[in-house]
């Protein structure tokens, strides 16, 4: 799904609307709308929601309802996100994982890219603790460059999301190792 956002949203598109918008995609009903309680929004602490709403508006990702009371109800304009594999249940289990990977200690009170970093992270390591990402897979995933994700690999390893990482310059792939998730 994050692949999926990097292509859909445009590059300057915000790490916290990144953030909000994998969360509305994996949530998605087979209609294309998705209701967001309001724990959910506050857990993921990204402060002012109505700018990352509006910001996701004007890319013509999602459409506010405002018949909503207590939760935020959006219509998801791009018809793809309905076509993303695998099926609702598991969409439901990973937005669950992703929420949980953003609020773990080490990331919670990191920047929104940071912690969608550290999700990217999380999602490409194995078992064992060990994994690696293109650097343009990565740089793209967060809408950030080269020179950024080096300084955002560099924080998370002080924080302790990751225990070390390197570039190879040969196949230009960020290799880390960090305790599993």
């Amino acid at each position: 799904m994050l692949a999926y956002l990097a292509a859909a949203l445009p590059a300057c598109t915000s790490a916290a609307a990144r953030l909000v918008a994998l969360q509305c995609a994996l949530r998605v009903d087979g209609e294309g709308s998705v209701t967001l309680a309001d724990g959910i929004t506050r857990s993921m602490r990204l402060g002012h929601l109505h700018v990352i709403w509006h910001e996701l508006e004007q890319a013509a990702w999602l459409r506010s309802d405002p018949s909503a009371q207590r939760f935020r109800r959006f219509d998801l304009l791009d018809p793809s996100v309905l076509t993303q594999v695998p099926g609702r249940r598991a969409r439901a289990q990973a937005a669950d994982w992703a929420l949980r990977q953003t609020c773990r200690p080490a990331v919670r009170r990191q920047r929104a890219v940071a912690r969608l970093v550290a999700l990217q992270i999380a999602a490409c390591t194995d078992d064992h603790g060990r994994g690696s990402i293109e650097t343009i897979h990565l740089t793209r995933t967060a809408g950030i460059s080269s020179v950024a994700a080096a300084t955002l690999l560099d924080q998370l390893a002080r924080v302790g999301a990751l225990d070390r990482w390197q570039l190879d310059p040969a196949t230009d792939e960020v290799r880390w190792t960090s305790r599993p998730c």
